[in-house]
């Protein structure tokens, strides 16, 4: 059972004939670039030791129960190769004795079974990371030689090993021979720009998340943006000290490390079909979404619901994998369910696509029932996890309908439709709810850990609804204070969650005013703080400006009340009107929130007077749905303190974002 990644950097070869455990282990190994082949017998393993050298060799004590059998394998092992090779020994029993024989044996390491995969692996990269892993591969791509042999020579002189690449159009090549942990990138080059180049990376999807850092003599603000938004990781202008450039190699292969980290605890392959995970595919679909809307409708996301069993859902991957090309990327979505990320170069083709694929798909496996669905990403509602519902109400319509077509996703507006209220209402009273976190990131200044929950609705359709399209009916239905209830629990539940995991961060979550005013709520508020033991832990809690003005002097007196309990305010929805002003100046808020259009559209002037003004009551300005690099650069020219947006991160179902290794780049 022999099963390795192309870009292993080393393997461990496991004698076992536990395929459970090793179909566990393999995902968690191939995220930190180490290999897994598994053996049932002795013979196979020592002909493949034969032709291999790098990596270890884990000895499941099942197969071999006695050390004197390890010490004849390692012997057999030595004599094929040369040289001894690294061993652990997997053992179930706790004798002294047999642990003693086995070291005894030579093996390196006694490793205490049961153990489960993560743990397992963990041990394994210690084991194997210090040997193997060696100095950091940075490849060097810049068509002056002058200029390469710099950034080669000071980063070789930091410990790390690395190569140069002076054709811009031979860098695939390049990076397939040379596999760097990351890239060093000019911007201007002949035969293709930097930013192509990464364009063409990042397509790569063995390559999609090594970091590249551009190191350019490019000084205008706007090429640099457009060089981190098409993916790169960090920007450098030429000339630049040796120290800064090595700290910023360094920063960056941290921060894959960590990437890496997360993805392997978030299992990136399925181990049924080999397939990337639906956590993997969120990932991948969270940092497109990130780069920006310039390419939405270029990409979709196809959802093909089965009806059958495990053999079925095996059928179909193969014949997934089959029908795909080389820039679609297929993962396993759901128990029976297989999503294909598409993008063509040409938008009007994209549907056509999709069509071709999937009617391959169904006529191939006409005994099976299959439900395809699609969304482009231009109606996918801004985050990853949005988009894979829309996708699967698309599909599962698809598949109730039983005549073999492919439906499109079409975004409709909120109705009046009774049958959708229904659905909804019936939704918010079963408590079908999610929570989504989109991180709220400092523009300038020490980084802190801050997210606004944000809720979703799962309908019976399938699709997740935003806070825009059912919280108006939640009003209408009288539901609004139980969802204000749900989202503060749940939100509070957060972050005891966090708090008992040893992370600080800080929460917005919404409440609408109708609950606020309640002469009940503040006594309910602090009950389930009290609840939770959240002593000196405590929400940030937003209002909308238009509500507030409506209940002013309740709101005034709420909102002091809070401060007693250590809760700040945000008010969410600042503009230029007269309204907003007022409210600002009655409401003693410690943040406000400019409303979208503000943000991405006011005159610079305007914007900057209107930041300069809420900063003049103390306020902390944010900014929300940054979506552009250009964005960025004007905002922080007025002066605004937070942003969030998809171009920093989508919404998504965990806090995953690294805001000590993030300071926003923006313009001058």
């Amino acid at each position: 059972m022999r099963q390795t990644t192309d870009d292993a950097t080393a393997s461990v070869y496991f004698l076992t004939r536990d395929t459970e455990l090793t179909a566990q282990l393999r995902p968690y190994l191939t995220a930190q670039r180490i290999g897994l082949e598994a053996f049932p017998t002795p013979a196979p393993l020592l002909a493949c030791l034969d032709r291999q050298s790098d990596g270890l060799l884990l000895v499941d004590a099942e197969v071999l129960p006695h050390p004197e059998a390890i010490a004849s394998l390692l012997g057999q092992a030595e004599h094929r190769r040369g040289a001894a090779i690294p061993t652990a020994w997997l053992d179930r029993h706790r004798d002294m004795r047999r642990r003693l024989a086995a070291m005894r044996a030579g093996a390196t390491a006694h490793l205490q079974a049961p153990m489960d995969a993560e743990a397992l692996a963990e041990r394994l990269l210690d084991l194997l990371l210090p040997r193997h892993r060696g100095p950091e591969r940075i490849l060097v791509v810049d068509d002056q030689p002058v200029a390469a042999l710099f950034a080669s020579r000071v980063l070789a002189s930091a410990g790390m090993v690395t190569d140069c690449v002076g054709d811009p159009l031979a860098v695939l090549d390049a990076l397939e021979a040379f596999l760097p942990d990351l890239v060093v990138m000019d911007l201007h080059m002949p035969g293709a720009t930097g930013i192509e180049l990464t364009r063409i990376i990042r397509e790569q999807e063995r390559f999609a998340e090594v970091p590249i850092v551009f190191l350019s003599a490019e000084l205008d603000a706007e090429q640099q943006l457009a060089a981190l938004r098409v993916g790169g990781d960090d920007f450098l202008a030429k000339p630049v000290a040796p120290d800064r450039l090595v700290a910023c190699v360094r920063h960056g292969l941290r921060r894959a490390r960590e990437r890496a980290r997360r993805q392997a605890g978030s299992e990136p392959i399925d181990p049924l079909t080999g397939l990337v995970s639906r956590a993997r595919l969120l990932q991948r679909l969270d940092r497109l979404i990130g780069q920006g809307v310039g390419d939405a409708k270029r990409r979709a996301l196809v959802y093909l619901d089965l009806a059958g069993d495990e053999d079925a859902l095996l059928r179909l991957t193969a014949a997934a994998g089959e029908r795909t090309g080389p820039l679609d990327l297929v993962a396993r979505v759901g128990e029976r369910a297989l999503a294909i990320l598409t993008r063509r170069t040409e938008p009007d083709v994209l549907g056509q696509v999709c069509e071709e694929v999937t009617r391959d798909l169904v006529e191939g496996l006409p005994d099976l029932q299959i439900g395809a669905g699609w969304c482009a990403f231009a109606d996918g509602g801004g985050d990853a996890v949005s988009l894979v519902s829309r996708a699967r109400k698309a599909a599962r319509s698809a598949r109730h309908a039983g005549d073999g077509r492919l439906i499109r996703y079409r975004r409709a507006a909120v109705t009046d439709d009774p049958h959708e209220q229904a659905l909804i209402g019936a939704a918010i009273e079963s408590g079908q709810l999610r929570l989504l976190f989109e991180p709220v990131v400092v523009l300038i200044g020490t980084p802190e850990a801050r997210y606004e929950i944000t809720p979703r609705l799962a309908v019976a359709t399938g699709e997740l609804l935003p806070p825009g399209e059912f919280v108006p009916v939640a009003r209408r239905l009288g539901l609004a204070e139980r969802l204000d209830r749900w989202l503060l629990g749940s939100g509070l539940d957060a972050l005891k969650a966090q708090r008992d995991a040893g992370q600080a961060v800080q929460l917005f979550l919404h409440q609408s005013c109708a609950t606020v005013c309640r002469d009940d709520w503040i006594a309910q508020v602090r009950e389930e703080i009290n609840a939770r033991d959240l002593f000196g832990l405590r929400p940030v809690l937003q209002l909308q400006i238009e509500e507030t003005a409506q209940h002013l002097q309740t709101a005034v007196e709420r909102v002091g009340q809070l401060a007693r309990l250590g809760i700040r305010v945000c008010l969410n929805g600042l503009d230029t009107s007269a309204t907003g002003q007022r409210v600002l100046e009655a409401v003693p808020a410690a943040f406000a929130r400019l409303t979208r259009p503000v943000a991405q559209s006011l005159d610079p002037e305007p914007l900057a007077d209107l930041v300069k003004q809420a900063k003049e009551r103390g306020l902390t300005v944010i900014a929300a749905g940054v979506d552009a690099p250009e964005t960025i650069a004007r905002l922080c020219r007025a002066g605004v303190d937070l942003l969030q947006g998809p171009f920093l991160q989508p919404a998504s179902l965990c806090m995953g974002y690294d805001f000590a290794g993030d300071e926003v780049a923006h313009g001058p």
